[in-house]
């Protein structure tokens, strides 16, 4: 028999209101949190934002940052084993330009890379110094904050430093067969700048510092072996009297190279200011081709015997206000070779495949290799095919690798030009007008290169060459982008 059941309705009903008060609770609860989580996580992601742009701002720095030695050792100075970290100038608690410490802010540190798991993270051996930055890699920290909030990420940072250049004109190669064969020339060691209108080629003058100058021209040690004289000896040869230049036309070629004395470092003209230097040799700058080719960011063009490459010059201002001169042209032979090419219709201006070799503001790197040709005849880089056309102009670095670099029109060049392989040749043609502000280098790679072809090979109707040192250029050269590279980023 059932007892007396009044009332369990209620008390179940009591039980369900009470259940279900307890979710709705906890439910109001994690509502009430959400806006904080939320604000949290916007204020983790903007200070992640803010790391991120340390990083870049940090990197512009480091690139326009360079002692001596092309190092970073100058920004090293007061880190310890204890305390390494340095933090960059002016970029402690720094904000983004536009805003103000409201908006968040960041810290930029830099530490060499002398710990002994740094490898790992660099891929090259560890540096032997917290102070010494003497491979050119250092680690660098951002740290964003906005908020209760930061993010600290880090990356590593290389700089590929450029080789030495002891002479405005540099054959170090294994060869220095040179032909002079004109009167109308200048290699300048002096030192040459800029302040203003540097378009102007007028408004490039030198007060000659001794500090910067350099030889008219430089050579490697050591002896030519298929003739059995010096490099120096080689080079020296070609502004001597033979054939139809006699004794004043030698003096006339002595005359137009000058730079420093080998005798005392002064300022002198002819001879003595043709100088072998240790500093610059095959091995050395092999080293740095290599590095440069697997750098990021570097793009190598293609010039083959079946397509080898052509720049014409183009006239006339690009829709941006940059002159078409430093824009030309690029082709290698049509049919079958348009797979080598860059894109076209990317240079702003061009309608078809051209090329922008920069300039002093924006200067580039512009690289081609070429192909063996145990012949010696392999154009790997023409430039113009006549004095009539228009001039080409160009600002950064310019590598020719493995063929000839030929100039039969009208070339100016701000920064490093270098024509360096196997059976090459820097040759300055009949009409041609050459003017580079930095430094060239021709460096033959092989040796025993049959006798008649020449590493360096001046025309006797060139119309004008001039090689004038100029440390300004060379250091924007070496402050570019191209030669710099962030890798292993991290988030601490």
């Amino acid at each position: 028999m059932l007892g007396n059941e009044r009332g369990v309705a209620l008390v179940l009903a009591m039980m369900i209101l009470l259940t279900l008060t307890g979710l709705v609770l906890a439910f109001l609860s994690v509502s009430a949190f959400e806006p904080q989580i939320s604000r949290n996580l916007a204020d983790t992601t903007r200070a992640r934002y803010l790391a991120e742009a340390g990083l870049e701002v940090g990197f512009n720095s480091l690139i326009a940052t360079a002692d001596a030695s092309n190092a970073w050792s100058g920004l090293l100075t007061g880190a310890t084993t204890a305390s390494p970290w340095v933090i960059l100038p002016n970029m402690s608690a720094a904000t983004l330009p536009g805003l103000d410490s409201a908006s968040g802010s960041f810290t930029v540190s830099v530490r060499n890379d002398y710990q002994a798991s740094d490898n790992a993270l660099t891929g090259v051996s560890v540096d032997t110094s917290v102070t010494t930055d003497g491979n050119q890699i250092v680690v660098m920290r951002a740290t964003g904050t906005f908020n209760n909030a930061s993010k600290t990420l880090e990356v590593v940072v290389k700089r590929l430093a450029l080789p030495p250049f002891p002479g405005a004109v540099n054959l170090p190669g294994s060869q220095a067969d040179t032909y002079l064969n004109t009167q109308n020339f200048e290699m300048d060691g002096r030192d040459y700048s800029c302040a203003s209108d540097c378009d102007t080629v007028s408004n490039w003058t030198t007060t000659d510092p001794a500090g910067t100058r350099k030889y008219g021209l430089a050579t490697q040690t050591g002896t030519q072996a298929n003739v059995g004289m010096t490099y120096e000896a080689r080079v020296e040869s070609a502004f001597g009297t033979s054939g139809s230049c006699n004794s004043t036309c030698s003096n006339n070629k002595k005359a137009s190279v000058m730079g420093k004395s080998e005798v005392d470092g002064s300022f002198t003209t002819g001879l003595n200011t043709i100088q072998a230097d240790a500093s610059l040799n095959p091995s050395v700058m092999s080293n740095f081709l290599s590095k440069l080719a697997a750098f990021p960011g570097t793009t190598v063009l293609q010039s083959t015997m079946a397509c080898p490459m052509v720049f014409s010059g183009r006239s006339g201002t690009a829709p941006d206000g940059q002159l078409n001169s430093s824009r030309p042209t690029l082709s290698n032979g049509g049919a079958g070779c348009s797979s080598l090419l860059p894109p076209a219709d990317a240079v702003n201006g061009c309608s078809g495949v051209c090329v922008d070799l920069g300039s002093r503001d924006n200067p580039k790197l512009v690289y081609f290799r070429g192909e063996l040709d145990t012949t010696s005849a392999f154009t790997g880089l023409k430039l113009n095919n006549s004095s009539s056309d228009p001039p080409i102009k160009g600002a950064g670095i310019l590598v020719v690798e493995d063929g000839d670099m030929r100039n039969y029109g009208n070339f100016e060049w701000d920064g490093v030009v270098i024509v360096t392989g196997a059976y090459t040749s820097a040759a300055f043609f009949s009409g041609s007008v050459t003017k580079v502000r930095g430094a060239l280098a021709a460096l033959e790679g092989q040796a025993g290169e049959t006798n008649g072809y020449f590493e360096f090979y001046l025309a006797a109707l060139a119309n004008q060459f001039s090689i004038k040192n100029s440390k300004q250029n060379v250091d924007m050269v070496q402050k570019m982008r191209a030669l710099h590279s962030l890798s292993s980023w991290r988030e601490i």
